[in-house]
């Protein structure tokens, strides 16, 4: 598994600000080196409940990597927040 690194909850109002502020984090801080981005997912969910989803260079195999550590992101971020229903 690798480092999954949080980034700072957005405060944008819409969800344009809130791309145009995750463009400015890749492009100041991880365009290059050994973290740079090679593969993107985007979900959008709309009022409706339709789901939209694109991806940039993203096989199945990587689809299924990122989706794998979205899911210990989510399952990390519950432990944190009922941290006493699990004796810690």
């Amino acid at each position: 598994m690798a480092e999954i690194i949080p980034l700072p909850t957005s405060q944008a109002t819409t969800p344009l600000a809130f791309l145009n502020e995750s463009k400015d984090i890749m492009t100041n801080n991880y365009s290059d080196g050994e973290q740079e981005i090679v593969s993107v997912i985007v979900a959008y969910k709309c009022r409706d409940g339709t789901v939209l989803t694109e991806y940039y260079n993203a096989d199945f195999g990587t689809k299924q990597e990122i989706l794998g550590h979205i899911q210990c992101d989510i399952i990390d971020q519950m432990i944190r927040a009922n941290l006493d229903r699990y004796g810690l």
